[in-house]
């Protein structure tokens, strides 16, 4: 094996639960070359949205969270594949949630803890809170509020490592600033995360920032915003530009990540999660958090794994059969 090996995963994420994703490129690990995941790309062409990511020399990490059956993408150094998915389809739009309804919160079977390793198990802590789509803003506000008193009285004293230096992009449009002050107000508002737009600092753990899309040439800052170099999308690789772009602009960053507004991350349980994986978890490209998924697990539509598939072998490119279109990690 080389003693740099360009450490490439790729996978598809398109339902219902929380994922995380950590790659450290390590001499153990297999290395999954970019010819071979751009072959799975040719194979795959007739679904929207799948982008081979630049490679990145530096082996910065790249992990992932994500919400509930929102878009999300898995990257490592050389390639990456997205899946993208209708949120209109699971009825998550705004316009679901009227003024004034109480925001719909959703635990999963294993109680809210999502959990690193192959299975959800061994884990304490729960990442994220999952809430089915952003409710109206006082609820929204009263609801972040809380979980934000309740992380605080939880971990708020507890520092952060050192070592990771981890970027995490929440998902907006330009008209959602209430949302997003409610955002600043609370889980950014911590010791240990800082606005990604100031630059690296000694005491910080994790960089935050908002990605919209603006169309310009170039992506840069507006203030605590990064603002893309892609017009305004829901499907059309709105997160591809953003880990690309990040992947350039931060090599410091150990792990990128997005996620989506309606979505609370408790930082210091992922940060820890990441630096001390529980036993068994798997290692270098394969750490994530989440389980298999099958085709019918995942609901049969078009972006799911197709029926035939298997769970994978060994590595995220292997699922037991030739006809490619294959995927499981959620």
């Amino acid at each position: 094996m080389a003693s740099n090996p360009l450490c490439s995963a790729f996978l598809h994420v398109a339902c219902l639960l929380c994922f995380l994703h950590a790659a450290w490129c390590k001499e153990d690990v297999a290395v999954c070359d970019e010819e071979s995941i751009l072959q799975l790309i040719a194979q795959k062409n007739d679904f929207k949205g799948q982008i081979p990511m630049s490679t990145n020399d530096n082996n910065t990490a790249t992990a992932l969270v994500q919400t509930d059956a929102h878009l999300s993408l898995l990257t490592s150094e050389g390639a990456a594949m997205a899946a993208w998915k209708d949120v209109q389809r699971q009825g998550l739009s705004n316009q679901n949630n009227k003024e004034g309804s109480s925001p719909d919160i959703q635990v999963p079977a294993n109680g809210g803890k999502a959990r690193l390793g192959i299975h959800p198990g061994g884990s304490d802590d729960e990442p994220v809170s999952l809430v089915q789509h952003v409710p109206s803003v006082p609820m929204f506000e009263q609801q972040w509020h809380k979980m934000y008193q309740q992380d605080t009285q939880a971990h708020g004293g507890t520092p952060m490592s050192a070592h990771t230096k981890l970027v995490i992009a929440v998902f907006s449009v330009r008209e959602d600033g209430a949302f997003r002050d409610v955002i600043r107000k609370t889980w950014m508002n911590q010791s240990g995360a800082c606005a990604l737009a100031k630059g690296i600092k000694p005491d910080c753990s994790v960089y935050v920032t908002f990605a919209i899309a603006g169309g310009s040439k170039e992506v840069k800052f507006d203030d605590d915003m990064l603002v893309l170099d892609t017009p305004e999308n829901m499907n059309e690789g709105k997160s591809f530009h953003y880990f690309q772009a990040s992947s350039k602009m931060f090599p410091w960053a150990t792990h990128i990540a997005k996620c989506d507004m309606d979505v609370y991350p408790y930082l210091r349980s992922i940060v820890r999660n990441i630096e001390s994986p529980p036993d068994g978890t798997p290692t270098g490209c394969e750490a994530f958090l989440g389980r298999p998924m099958s085709h019918d697990e995942c609901g049969g539509a078009k972006w799911c794994p197709r029926k035939g598939c298997k769970f994978r072998q060994n590595d995220f490119l292997k699922y037991g059969e030739k006809q490619g279109g294959c995927w499981n990690y959620m």
